[in-house]
């Protein structure tokens, strides 16, 4: 046993889950046939809505308004029952999502800004947090990564607010699991190269994180002459646009496993080794794909919006829950053999990347603001011109003027000498002709 494995070890036996089983589940599961899988899914909707008709004040006020008890739940069609539910849904009525015994379920609080510029806060189960990582690891190993034995260079994570800094228990799981951890907030020539030096010397042949951040490694080491050659990089948050996979596939030398995954309402999706589609995670959740009313399911090779209703989340479930993001239905299965739901594409969770006149370079997905929760209720921001980034905020009561301060102090620190910031605080912040909303904009040219 290497000391993941010890890792996960322990942490199942502190919240009562066992990995190495939930490994051989979805290992299992992945070459289920439709009934299997349906079976599966219905038998734990059926579970966690008895449970939220007895725990949680908002499903039950739903199902009692409409007449319905949970033993009308007899299949997974019975789900158009229930109200589609957004962030801002649950952020209203935020007490009313917590079962009154959320913490028997050992729930670990979360928090996204996703690319929704809301931020939110929400909690997932234990055993749930554990199931989702077997789903993980699964999509590793069908790019040929073994988590924990295997270096991988990781960018994704970290944030302006923390200067990208993690406390001592981070830093040891970076280790166990063999990560080398790239910061991503203001990439410069300096640290880039450094980087790649790194990367080089310790031989690593895996890469993981944003689109965004990876793609501006890229395009400074193909402008450097820098020769780094991986088995596979991995790639996740934001939608892989085909010009950034092409650059990255090319530099590198290795194809991209993109994957979707949405923590708030416990789904995901990964590409395998063989093709671009996108295996639907049956485990954590049910997704469903409807049209923009919607009110029905959407047709294969249609665009849909994603609906999640999450399977194990008994601290605070989210039945038919839109996290703001589509996808499109497949035609036909992927060839490699697995027989898990597939979509042809995700859409959505586009970040921008400024670059900045005076050398560094800032990652969208590096400037959330969640840490403004209780006093910002949404925010952009903006690249609008070279040296001007604008802040648009919608606060809170809670807001004053030292937050705007430190909202200054943090960007001024990180997009370095000669960038002027603004802050806006506007009524609200409209949406895209899509129905989107986008909350980094860069309108600079290179």
């Amino acid at each position: 046993m290497n000391c993941n494995d010890l890792t996960f070890a322990l942490i199942g036996l502190r919240y009562g889950f066992n990995l190495k089983k939930m490994m051989d589940f979805v290992n299992e599961n992945q070459y289920w046939s439709k009934d299997q899988i349906y079976d599966y899914q219905l038998r734990h909707l059926r579970k966690i809505v008895r449970h939220a008709y007895a725990n949680v004040p908002y499903y039950r006020n739903v199902m009692q308004t409409k007449g319905m008890h949970p033993d009308d739940i007899k299949s997974l069609d019975d789900l158009s029952h229930f109200p589609v539910i957004s962030k801002e849904d649950i952020i209203a009525n935020y007490s009313d999502f917590l079962s009154r015994d959320y913490q028997r379920y050992q729930p670990w609080v979360k928090s996204t800004g996703g690319t929704t510029g809301v931020p939110f806060k929400y909690y997932n189960d234990a055993k749930s947090w554990g199931l989702n990582w077997a789903t993980k690891i699964r999509a590793f190993q069908w790019g040929g990564y073994h988590l924990g034995k295997d270096e991988i260079a990781v960018l994704k994570g970290g944030s302006i607010y923390n200067e990208g800094k993690i406390d001592a228990r981070a830093k040891v799981w970076r280790w166990i699991q063999k990560n080398y951890s790239f910061r991503i907030m203001n990439m410069s020539d300096e640290t880039m190269s450094v980087y790649a030096k790194d990367m080089v010397r310790k031989k690593i042949k895996y890469m993981r994180g944003y689109p965004s951040a990876i793609f501006t490694f890229a395009l400074w080491v193909k402008e450097n002459n820098v020769k780094i050659k991986l088995n596979k990089i991995f790639t996740t948050a934001e939608m892989l646009l085909p010009q950034l996979r092409t650059l990255i596939e090319e530099v590198f030398g290795c194809n991209i496993i993109d994957a979707y995954g949405c923590g708030d309402g416990m789904a995901g999706a990964s590409q395998c080794n063989l093709s671009d589609k996108f295996h639907v995670n049956i485990e954590t959740s049910i997704m469903e794909l409807l049209d923009s009313d919607l009110t029905n399911k959407v047709s294969p090779g249609e665009t849909g919006e994603i609906v999640l209703t999450s399977l194990h989340d008994y601290a605070m479930p989210f039945i038919r829950y839109t996290p703001g993001d589509q996808a499109v239905v497949s035609k036909k299965p992927c060839t490699c053999g697995v027989t898990l739901p597939t979509l042809d594409r995700i859409i959505g969770r586009v970040s921008d990347v400024f670059f900045l006149p005076n050398g560094r370079v800032l990652n969208g997905l590096s400037i959330p603001l969640e840490i403004w929760s209780d006093r910002v209720r949404k925010f952009q921001i903006i690249h609008e011109k070279p040296a001007l980034i604008v802040v648009k905020l919608v606060v809170k009561e809670a807001y004053g003027q030292e937050d705007e301060q430190t909202i200054i102090d943090l960007l001024r620190k990180n997009t370095g000498e000669g960038i002027d910031i603004e802050i806006q605080v506007v009524d609200d912040i409209p949406l895209t002709k899509a129905g989107k909303y986008k909350y980094v904009i860069s309108k600079v040219e290179y």
